[in-house]
């Protein structure tokens, strides 16, 4: 059991860092650095290579080829020891090693000679190979291939038409993730300069045809995906891994999609385009594996003495649309609001106009209340146990889960199109990780595997003023990126409060919150040392520049108050001082940031 949870971690450490390793690949393609490091395996036979950016970029990304070379290594070696019977575990690995020796190979022609694009796109599409041979062994040994049991321990056998559906279904699946390869082979191709007639004008005919083939793929993704997305619903949508893989699948094709649309790409921002297309890649992979080895969910159908009359629907009306309402959180949000707008005030680019205003706050907004919406419906588990979130509509039944993610995952699609027609893309794509990052990473990962969950996962909350900041300038500065940092440690003292207060709550459900796993003194302490630091970085917006000596007096003003609320809970820890620190700390982020609007209005 413990050479199996050592064996996936090391699967799961490979898989990130041969997506990083592809994304930098990327980046050196991009930047034509493999010409900065002539020599190969070393840059022109030295350990470290000239102080040039080109030769730096590509020595890192040989520096990741051989630790992941020796991921892959060990992860082979572990493989054949094991010698498991499922398949989807034991050949992937090795069929990744194989291929990791031909992109070696691959890499050092591309260095050696001046080799054409064609040669790249196919030293692209190897890589996305061995990606996907990482990613399928994990998803196999995470998912249990059960099959369903009837209530007389008999296994139900399925009809020749079930079976029909469900092969169709896979290889409609499994068609879209190859597509969606040959989508990312041919962005590449147009990053790498094919489509310039300037530069290879002998390349016009083929590079008219990729053009052409590229958008023809992308619209064929785009049907398929469709296809797949409906074909989920309708017949597997019980199963909700999977309806959520395909959902995010469908997500990243429309962020995709609408980078074309809105920006012109892909003649910028090819790095992001990379991963965006690694990251579809790696998803579609994933619904393939869960697909194969998910049972297929059945469909429990209502009884009629269950179902509710045209008058009981009718008085439900009102109160369902509260119900959506309130799975958005949005007594959560309006503090998200005041940072985000707060941040649209005090940039270099002026006062900003309301309509900038207005459509920064709907499409903030949409992505926190979508990313919260998502949130309810995973969490169902945890609510139903806990008394502050045991009347919510997912886990009291008025919404089913399934509802309240698809509810979610619209208004994150709505909020991306929004920010990225009305702002800027920069403030799309800052609001959709900050979506993902708090309802995938820290909802489903982090929140039920570590203690610091909030600590790590407070990255989440710190975005808004990022995309404020973007809305209006397109760009982030050293002064943002202190705005997400003050935010980012205000969290933990901020929740771990909460979770004092709350604690059996979070025993009571399973949730691994500091002070259910390190016991109510440290949690004291914890909070005591976040406060301490958060007060530092507060102050550090005068020395940069970025803010006055008004914002410097009422950022010590209510700082100071801010620890002496933590100083109490850290050393007398009474009830009252805890609640007075959770209440007060709401009051002090608002504070903060309008102290910040209030320093620029007045002194410029």
């Amino acid at each position: 059991m413990r050479n199996t949870h050592i064996y996936r971690r090391l699967l799961l450490v490979t898989v990130i860092a041969t997506f990083v390793l592809i994304v930098s690949g990327g980046m050196v393609r991009i930047a034509g650095s493999d010409q900065g490091c002539l020599d190969w395996p070393l840059c022109r036979g030295q350990w470290l290579p000239p102080l040039q950016l080109n030769a730096w970029i590509d020595y890192v990304h040989r520096l990741l080829t051989l630790v992941v070379g020796a991921l892959i290594v060990a992860l082979s070696l572990m493989t054949w020891k094991r010698q498991d019977q499922d398949v989807w575990v034991r050949r992937p690995p090795l069929v990744a090693l194989l291929l990791l020796v031909l992109q070696v190979a691959v890499g050092a022609i591309i260095v050696r000679s001046n080799s054409p694009e064609l040669i790249r796109m196919f030293h692209l599409g190897m890589a996305m190979l061995i990606l996907g041979c990482l990613i399928v062994p994990y998803v196999a040994l995470i998912v249990a291939d059960e099959t369903r049991v009837r209530a007389d321990g008999s296994t139900p056998r399925c009809s020749g038409r079930t079976v029909q559906r469900v092969r169709r279904y896979r290889r409609l699946v499994f068609g879209t993730a190859l597509t969606a390869w040959m989508l990312a082979l041919t962005s590449a191709g147009l990053e790498d300069g094919i489509v310039s007639s300037d530069t290879l004008p002998q390349l016009s005919g083929l590079s008219g045809a990729l053009q052409l083939g590229h958008q023809g793929t992308l619209i064929l993704v785009g049907l398929m995906l469709t296809a797949v997305s409906w074909s989920t619903w309708r017949f597997r949508r019980q199963d909700h891994v999977l309806l959520s893989a395909v959902g995010v699948a469908a997500g990243l094709l429309v962020v995709r999609a609408g980078m074309d649309i809105i920006v012109a790409l892909p003649t910028s921002l090819p790095a992001l385009l990379t991963g965006l297309h690694l990251a579809l890649w790696s998803t579609l992979v994933v619904v393939g594996m869960l697909a194969l080895r998910r049972p297929i969910p059945v469909m429990v159908e209502v009884p009629r003495s269950t179902a509710a009359s045209p008058a009981q629907v009718q008085t439900r009306q009102p109160g369902l649309i509260n119900d959506y309402i309130s799975l958005t959180k949005p007594k959560v949000i309006m503090l998200l609001l005041v940072t985000t707008l707060a941040a649209m005030f005090i940039t270099d680019g002026g006062m900003p106009s309301l309509s900038l205003v207005f459509w920064t706050m709907l499409g903030g907004y949409l992505a926190a209340g979508g990313a919260g919406a998502i949130n309810c419906g995973f969490d169902e588990d945890i609510d139903i146990h806990m008394g502050r979130t045991s009347r919510r509509p997912v886990p009291s039944g008025r919404i089913s889960r399934r509802n309240a993610i698809w509810f979610g995952l619209v208004l994150c699609g709505l909020s991306f199109v929004i920010l990225a027609t009305f702002t800027t893309m920069l403030a799309a794509v800052l609001a959709m990780i900050g979506a993902v990052y708090y309802a995938l990473f820290y909802t489903r990962w982090l929140k039920r595997t570590t203690w610091q969950n909030i600590v790590i996962g407070g990255g989440a909350g710190s975005m808004p003023p990022l995309v404020g900041w973007a809305a209006v300038t397109g760009t982030l500065t050293l002064p943002a990126v202190v705005l997400f940092v003050i935010i980012f440690y205000w969290t933990p003292p901020h929740f771990w409060a909460l979770a004092l207060i709350k604690e059996r709550d979070y025993a009571r459900a399973g949730v691994p919150m500091l002070p259910v796993v390190g016991g109510e003194a440290e949690t004291r302490w914890q909070i005591w040392l976040y406060s301490v630091l958060m007060f530092g970085i507060t102050l550090l917006l005068t020395p940069l520049h970025a803010m006055g000596w008004i914002y410097l007096l009422l950022a010590l003003a209510t700082g100071i108050m801010f620890l002496r609320y933590a100083w109490n809970v850290w050393r007398k820890g009474e009830q009252a001082h805890v609640w007075g620190l959770y209440k007060y700390s709401l009051l002090y982020l608002a504070l903060l940031f309008g102290a910040m609007v209030l320093d620029r209005v007045l002194l410029t």
